[in-house]
């Protein structure tokens, strides 16, 4: 399964909230964001990758309506998961 290594609070701090009342939200949309973007031929992301943080990041905002801009957002995350299903860095096959 594809994952994106990010911290919860991280996540809180990608849409700028400092309570714990939405991790559950959080979690379950950063399994969305994995998803979509394996189903767009992302295979493999590698460690450390800031484009997959920033991609998630573009993610969350945009399912949450951060700041009224989920337009803006989605459209930011569709270039990013586009950039990352062209790229080989992205699409190579892992091996067992």
């Amino acid at each position: 399964m594809l994952t994106i290594n990010v911290t919860t609070e991280q996540m809180r701090s990608m849409v700028r909230i400092s309570h714990n009342k939405l991790d559950d939200e959080l979690d379950i949309l950063k399994k969305a964001c994995q998803t979509d973007l394996s189903m767009s031929g992302v295979n493999i992301i590698p460690t450390g990758d800031m484009l997959s943080l920033a991609t998630l990041r573009l993610y969350l905002r945009w399912q949450m309506n951060y700041n009224g801009e989920a337009d803006r957002y989605m459209q930011a995350y569709q270039s990013a998961k586009i950039a990352m299903s062209l790229a080989s860095e992205y699409s190579e096959v892992p091996t067992p």
